[in-house]
């Protein structure tokens, strides 16, 4: 019966066909000889009698050309302050824990995060102390809020504006209330009545915990690497030699953390992120010219990815830190490009002028892969490890991916598709600490790089799309500085 149906349908569907191009030609005197007229019927058609008539596939409309508020990232930090717990909080008079803090980081997106951390070291000189909390992620550290709540030290809750970060605050506060109240009675002499209480609920689980500590082999063998990057770090002179800005340590350990997509209880969207720090080239980073003008010591840099619940590589970051050396201006006849003493290198022109653009620089480079799209998967494994050219290598215009270098895949993957920002702050005394708050953030997925409270960007630029000259220009990211 199926078979005669069919039969019957295809029969039906020729007639169908052959009908309507008739009415066409004869009501509108139109000779069909372009092919996509007769498929274009076809597909009306199938429409029709509701089934895949097996037309010519219509002709693919070409995608418009990338603009450059298609490449403008989607946040920035714009301020930041250590909220520091002591060993009592005058909220109900409830005790937490001398070493229970927050750290809340506002975006200009107005989306807010909090990072449970080391009280004691949060807003001990204003700072995060990413120097000390790395560490406690080594020894698997806790967080103790008191009242039998403990986190990750580093677990980290997002919200999407700063009204719900306040309740949650308000909800921590109360349930600590509730906990101590219900352990301490009201007494009386003799007589002991319980306290009263809100009935809070636990504060809700973090999106973001921490993981563990990797080797490179155990990343390397994660995502079924050769491990041609294992071998001795490569000195300076040979990384100067090759035009190298950085590259992956063989002997690289990697912080991971989990992100349960704010569904915890559903596993298949959790996605997990390693970070490690890059080996820079002193040589060719020691002078670089900073997009938001003046000139820059790079002092730390670190490399992220993060993959699905399907071991798929969904994004990366690469994000350096760099001390202004200097706020001389470069005008528009020549500018200085990289290196210090015999390597530096200076392009015509001369360099005039003063800006005022703070003391570090923050560069980061996002880019966001399709999981499905298997060509950009195999060039971001083969530049970490696998086969072919380097791997491992950035080419020191990678960390500002402005212009193209065909011959690198990795490096034209981050020139044509990533994002790439670069933010400056002022008011920072401890360089080396700047540079590990700003790894400790990436870890965490969120922008931990002031110093103290008093930090702030000063200015901030982004990398437009690539233009008909092939560079991609610097433009002002308005929303990063208030």
């Amino acid at each position: 019966m199926r078979h005669r149906t069919d039969r019957g349908a295809t029969g039906l569907q020729t007639v169908a066909i052959a009908v309507l191009a008739a009415l066409l030609v004869g009501t509108t005197g139109v000779i069909l000889t372009t092919p996509e007229i007769p498929a274009a019927v076809c597909r009306a058609v199938g429409d029709v009698v509701g089934r895949d008539l097996g037309c010519t596939p219509a002709t693919p409309t070409p995608e418009p050309p990338a603009t450059d508020q298609d490449f403008e990232p989607d946040k920035c930090k714009v301020n930041q302050t250590g909220d520091k717990y002591s060993g009592v909080v005058q909220v109900a008079f409830v005790k937490i824990g001398e070493n229970a803090g927050f750290t809340v980081t506002e975006y200009s997106d107005g989306s807010v995060t909090m990072m449970a951390t080391n009280g004691a070291e949060v807003g001990a000189a204003g700072g995060f102390g990413a120097d000390v909390a790395l560490g406690e992620l080594d020894a698997a550290a806790k967080v103790d809020f008191g009242g039998g709540l403990k986190f990750d030290y580093g677990s980290t809750w997002t919200f999407a504006n700063k009204a719900q970060a306040d309740q949650f605050r308000d909800q921590l506060d109360d349930y600590l209330a509730d906990q101590w109240a219900l352990s301490h009675p009201a007494c009386y002499g003799m007589v002991c009545v319980p306290r009263p209480i809100h009935g809070t609920p636990a504060p809700s689980v973090p999106s973001t915990t921490f993981a563990g500590i990797e080797t490179q082999a155990s990343v390397s063998g994660k995502l079924g690497l050769s491990g041609t990057t294992q071998g001795p770090d490569m000195t300076q002179a040979q990384m100067t030699q090759l035009g190298i800005g950085a590259k992956l340590k063989p002997s690289a350990k990697w912080t991971m953390t989990r992100d349960n997509a704010q569904t915890p209880e559903d596993p298949s969207d959790d996605t997990v992120t390693h970070v490690t720090d890059l080996q820079f080239n002193s040589e060719t980073t020691g002078a670089l010219q900073l997009a938001t003008g003046g000139v820059g010591s790079m002092v730390g840099m670190a490399f992220s990815f993060t993959t699905n619940a399907r071991g798929e590589i969904t994004s990366l970051k690469i994000v350096s830190t760099s001390e202004v050396v200097s706020t001389a201006g470069i005008d528009a006849q020549g500018s200085v490009t990289s290196g210090q003493g015999d390597h530096s290198t200076s392009v015509g022109g001369q360099v005039s002028g003063t800006t005022d653009i703070g003391d570090m620089v923050v560069t980061e480079t996002s880019l966001t892969l399709d999981p499905t799209d298997t060509a950009s998967q195999q060039v971001v494994r083969d530049w970490m490890g696998g086969s072919g050219g380097y791997p491992g290598l950035i080419a020191l215009n990678s960390i500002n991916p402005a212009t193209p270098n065909p011959g690198d895949p990795f490096a034209t993957l981050l020139y044509t598709q990533a994002t790439s920002s670069t933010v400056n702050y002022d008011h920072v005394t401890d360089k080396q600490r700047f540079a590990l708050n700003v790894k400790f953030g990436l870890a965490f997925g969120i922008d931990i790089s002031s110093e103290s409270s008093q930090t702030s960007a000063t200015r901030a630029t982004y990398l437009g799309a690539p233009a008909a000259d092939g560079i991609r220009p610097d433009l002002d990211f308005l929303d990063c500085v208030r």
